[in-house]
């Protein structure tokens, strides 16, 4: 009998096997660039969406994401280790993604997801 992996994102949904097995919507990639740590900052995306959030290596780079403060503990909902990647769903009725880089200057590529 043979038996199968899948992966899952915060809502349930399927999600590709690393970040080499997902198709990005034209258009949608961008960076984005930390340059002071320590502050709540945020980007719009799409309620409902499925992004891929890669991180650089910067050294002490992680990101810190949710769908409020990411200052506090208690919002933390979605961690990426230095040059690691996460695919994740913005919940539907959130269309602001709060974010916080824990070294000054950290990049983080962010697309959506066909």
């Amino acid at each position: 009998m043979s038996s199968a992996v899948r992966l899952l994102d915060n809502q349930g949904f399927n999600v590709p096997p690393g970040a080499l097995g997902y198709t990005p919507k034209a258009g949608t990639g961008q960076k984005v660039t930390d340059a002071a740590i320590g502050g709540d900052h945020t980007l719009d995306l799409t309620a409902g969406k499925t992004y891929i959030a890669m991180a650089d290596s910067t050294a002490g780079g992680q990101w810190l994401m949710g769908i409020a403060n990411s200052t506090t503990a208690a919002n933390v909902i979605w961690f990426i280790p230095v040059g690691q990647t996460l695919v994740f769903h913005m919940p539907i009725g959130y269309a602001t993604l709060h974010y916080n880089a824990l070294a000054n200057g950290a990049s983080l590529y962010l697309a959506e997801i066909e």
